[in-house]
């Protein structure tokens, strides 16, 4: 017939495992959670990435359709100038030639500067992804080792007070000297022991 105190220790024993496979699943959800929400930084970065990578294609674009019509109104001028007669045709073309470079360093400056704030989106794009896998908390896995320690800690505490109410000898035997035969004079005379030492 089974004691209270093994049916104690079968309860702790059980509560213990039941602890062990709770806090198991608990680390596995936390680990799926890290992952998808690694899955979603990427994504989010990938997002940004793209985003400047259009923003500096549509800046290319502007800077090449800006030099275009430069061109074409410093075109437009000279002719203009040229078919007015107004003066020497050299010295038009060279005032022509320095208000196109101008515009030019103006729109080259326009455009290097764009591309300036893109790497700088870049680099807080990739900074905001290392915050955000920062921020998740490392998972720890339950002990399984820890776990069996405990069980078997609870299955011996539960033996002694099983073997102590029931008047047993206990996890190891009983303690008294008369029966203890670890010292090697359980069937010798009491005076041998004595003169052992």
């Amino acid at each position: 017939m089974c004691s209270v105190q093994l049916a104690v220790a079968g309860l702790n024993i059980a509560s213990t495992m039941q602890e062990y496979k709770s806090a198991k699943a608990v680390a596995q959800a936390k680990q799926r959670a890290n992952e998808q929400t690694r899955r979603n930084s990427d994504q989010a970065y990938l997002n940004d990435i793209s985003k400047i990578d259009s923003e500096a294609v549509s800046a290319s674009r502007e800077k090449m359709l800006a030099e275009f019509e430069a061109g074409q109104k410093a075109n437009a001028a000279e002719a203009k100038a040229l078919n007015l007669n107004a003066g020497n045709a050299d010295k038009i073309i060279q005032d022509m030639a320095g208000t196109n470079d101008m515009q030019f360093l103006d729109i080259t400056r326009d455009y290097e500067t764009d591309i300036f704030k893109l790497s700088g989106q870049q680099t807080d794009a990739y900074a905001a992804q290392q915050r955000r896998y920062n921020s998740i908390a490392p998972v720890v896995m339950p002990s399984r080792t820890g776990a069996m320690l405990k069980i078997a800690t609870q299955a011996a505490s539960g033996y002694q007070a099983h073997s102590a109410a029931t008047g047993g000898g206990g996890l190891f035997g009983s303690t008294s000297a008369s029966t203890n035969t670890g010292i090697g004079f359980s069937n010798r005379d009491p005076e041998d022991i004595q003169n052992y030492g």
